[in-house]
């Protein structure tokens, strides 16, 4: 075992880190197994009739095209399957091009890297495994093709076949299942059919180099969903960082250790590739609570470009050696019992030349959102955009005995706010009060009443009966995931999720070093079906959910906890319910598996990590959501580049957003839960007017059209086309842009096309 000695939480978490490089810094290394003679065995295995050949032998090899036969058609798609080694091959019947579950074999003579990693190029499944009878629990890879792995049980199904791979050195069983519908192949892990005799099974990839391609003469980009989308374009030069994009979708899972990394979260399951004409777009269709989405530019691993998902069945974490002392041992060990998760399924939808960039991937994600998830395109509204408004009432910050009240803004405060802004030429406006419950913002799990410093319950129905005189809804900020007041009858002792050590868990959301608990989700349904009818008889239109829905991890509490996935479907049962009985919710930095729930997302992330292997990000997710849910950005007084920022808002499509206080910025520096400097509604009413209007001159006439391109017109210049031709120009460089046509002021934007005109 490896032990690591943690006198106090600060040494725990390196600790943690510690292991966790250990664990993902472990390499492959090469088995021998003498396969049975006349089986049917991977590529780079020995042949038959040479049995007694050790399998790292045999050089890698790929498939030969006349090894495949066809398995399915459709009006679309051919799929072939090579029974030796269980790759495929799709033939798009409308364009002629060709899609291979292995790497291009015209660049394979080209390969340099070592015959282990050429064996991973060259197999359909890569799995990293631990041995638990040895107490080092490192992790380590292999393939099938290092161990000589078989291919048994090759069947014909409905639409495509099905195998069973087995890895003899390592003891594992694993079943596979690719099917051909329409213009897109899936394949699926079945887990009911996973065996694990030897070692523990950590994760597999199915077709890691599905579409892997060489850089020389190909033009062509990675999409991953890095923050709203970023490309990672093909290049020949070699040069590229020594790293590689591995993220956990919907972030990673804080019940267990893993490397903390400062990139924006996956919030989309998709990745897909461009090469030429010819692309296709990977969609995580089952069991992506338990993926990772994992890609390497050409020069890192090999000299191929390649993107993956990976399924993961165990995760390491910090086991310690007493339940209650700060100061213990402790060793890393991994989930023993239990593999997580159910079946596990991507599909490979096939683009053709005119949906083959991130554009057409976006496009071809909102198809599949619709038909697949349910969600609607947006009813034709008002003509004008909303204004979201975000107000806070009041928090705490440290007193001489005991914690002080601020109050911010009361609700007759509120309600002069919103006759102003309406005065001042605003004639929509969706509005959030946060930090209305007793304590203030920075007290979570409360519900009604509505603190009396701000007005109380009976100030805040007099604030939502003057809005709704306006037309405008009023919505109240939630936190149903954290709780630190014991509200609706929370213990931390009994309530709150627990990793697998045993340990509560909890979250960073204040400024004062407190740590939150973090609530489990099967508690916090119980939370609001008790507070839905309060919510409901004074009258707002939805709530805003923060935690769920964006927050989604494991729990082993014993009386309400739920594997990840089980959360996410509690976590959708508890959007559902606030959606049925309010009418309304927002979401707040949501993961789309909330989006059949949500009216608006607060804060949608609207740029890449800037890691040096990316290019550029693309709005591959306002591009998706645009005309099926509406989408802000940053508060527009809280902007890092105020220009800039205004733009891509612009490009992208987000509605304008604003937070306000009555209170002076100085009246809340100390406060625990907020950390917005520019606040002060005095100082800003006027320049939320102006810039509204420019926000609604820009998007009123688009807000439920979907977009249909995206481009570069030359550098820091971009279009963004809609379904009604509408078409915006941004220009983010500080000299004018200029064509025949028209011209487009240095950092502004012009309006072309339906209703356009320059602007």
């Amino acid at each position: 075992m490896s032990r690591f000695r943690s006198p106090g939480k600060k040494n725990i978490i390196i600790a943690v880190l510690l292991a966790a490089a250990l664990i993902y810094g472990a390499v492959s290394v090469p088995v021998e197994f003498k396969p049975e003679a006349g089986s049917r065995t991977a590529l780079g295995a020995p042949e038959q009739g040479n049995a007694d050949a050790p399998a790292q032998a045999v050089p890698a090899r790929l498939p030969e095209d006349q090894d495949f036969k066809v398995m399915a058609e459709s009006d679309a798609l051919k799929l072939k399957l090579d029974e030796k080694t269980g790759h495929f091959i799709i033939e798009d019947k409308r364009t002629g091009s060709v899609h291979r579950s292995y790497p291009e074999p015209k660049f394979w003579a080209q390969e340099k890297i070592s015959e282990n990693w050429k064996k991973h190029l060259a197999s359909p499944l890569m799995v990293q495994y631990v041995d638990f009878s040895k107490s080092n629990v490192q992790a380590k890879e292999t393939n099938l093709a290092a161990e000589g792995g078989q291919i048994k049980e090759v069947k014909e199904i409905p639409g495509g076949f099905s195998l069973v791979y087995e890895l003899p050195a390592t003891g594992f069983r694993i079943p596979v299942e690719v099917t051909l519908q329409g213009d897109y192949i899936q394949t699926r892990i079945p887990r009911d059919g996973i065996r694990e005799t030897k070692m523990g099974l950590i994760w597999v990839r199915l077709y890691p180099f599905f579409g892997a391609e060489y850089s020389a003469g190909q033009d062509g980009y990675m999409f991953i969903p890095d923050g709203a989308g970023a490309l990672i374009r093909y290049k020949e030069n070699g040069n590229n960082v020594n790293k590689i994009y591995d993220e956990s979708v919907y972030g990673q899972d804080q019940t267990f250790a893993g490397l903390g990394s400062n990139r924006n979260k996956i919030i989309m399951p998709v990745f897909g590739m461009k090469t030429g004409g010819k692309g296709f777009l990977a969609v995580l269709h089952e069991g992506e609570e338990y993926a990772n989405i994992v890609a390497a530019p050409a020069g890192v691993l090999s000299g191929y470009n390649w993107v993956t998902a990976q399924m993961n069945y165990r995760a390491s974490f910090l086991q310690f050696t007493s339940r209650n002392s700060p100061d213990e041992w402790g060793y890393v060990d991994y989930n023993r019992d239990e593999l997580f998760g159910s079946d596990r399924v991507v599909r490979y939808y096939i683009l053709g030349p005119e949906k083959a960039g991130y554009v057409g991937m976006a496009q071809t994600y909102r198809e599949y959102l619709m038909k697949e998830k349910g969600i609607k395109p947006r009813a034709d509204e008002d003509k004008n955009l909303p204004l979201h408004v975000d107000l806070i009432g009041g928090d705490r910050e440290e007193g001489v005995v005991s914690d002080r009240y601020i109050k911010l803004t009361d609700t007759s405060d509120a309600s002069r706010m919103v006759d102003t802004l309406t005065q001042k030429g605003v004639p929509r406006m969706s509005l959030t009060y946060m930090g209305w419950q007793k304590g203030g913002y920075s007290s979570f799990g409360r519900s009604l009443p509505a603190d009396s410093s701000i007005g109380g319950s009976a100030g805040m129905k007099s604030f939502i009966d003057k809005a709704r005189g306006y037309g405008y809804p009023v919505y109240l900020d939630t936190e149903l995931a954290a709780n630190n007041t014991g509200g609706g009858g929370f213990d931390d002792r009994f309530h709150a999720k627990v990793n697998l050590a045993g340990r509560n868990l909890t979250l960073g959301l204040l400024y004062n070093g407190e740590r939150v608990p973090a609530v489990s989700d099967k508690f916090a349904e119980k939370s609001l079906e008790e507070t839905l009818p309060d919510y409901k008889e004074l009258g707002v239109s939805g709530i805003v959910m923060n935690g769920i829905g964006q927050r989604l991890y494991s729990d082993y509490n014993t009386g309400f906890g739920a594997p990840r996935d089980e959360a996410r479907d509690v976590q959708e049962r508890v959007l559902g319910r606030a959606k049925e009985s309010l009418g309304s919710v927002k979401g707040t930095q949501s993961n789309f598996y909330a989006l059949p729930y949500l009216d608006h997302i607060r804060k949608l992330v609207y740029d890449h990590s800037y890691d040096l292997f990316t290019d550029e990000p693309v709005p591959f997710a306002q591009i998706t959501l645009h005309g099926l849910v509406s989408y802000s950005s940053e508060y527009v007084n809280n902007r890092q580049e105020d220009v800039n920022d205004f733009l891509r808002d612009i490009e992208y499509g987000a509605e304008p957003s604003f937070i306000f206080t009555q209170a002076q910025t100085q009246a809340f520096v100390n406060a625990y839960g907020i950390r917005y400097y520019n606040t002060y509604f005095p100082a800003w009413e006027n320049e939320a007017a102006e810039q509204y209007k420019r926000y609604n001159e820009a998007l009123g006439p688009v807000q439920n059209q979907f977009i249909t391109n995206h481009r570069t017109l030359a550098p820091g210049v971009k279009e963004t086309t809609y379904a009604n031709g509408r078409k915006l120009i941004v220009n983010y460089n500080r000299e004018p842009y200029q064509t025949a046509d028209y011209t487009v002021p240095a950092q502004n934007f012009a309006v072309l096309g339906e209703g356009g005109g320059e602007s």
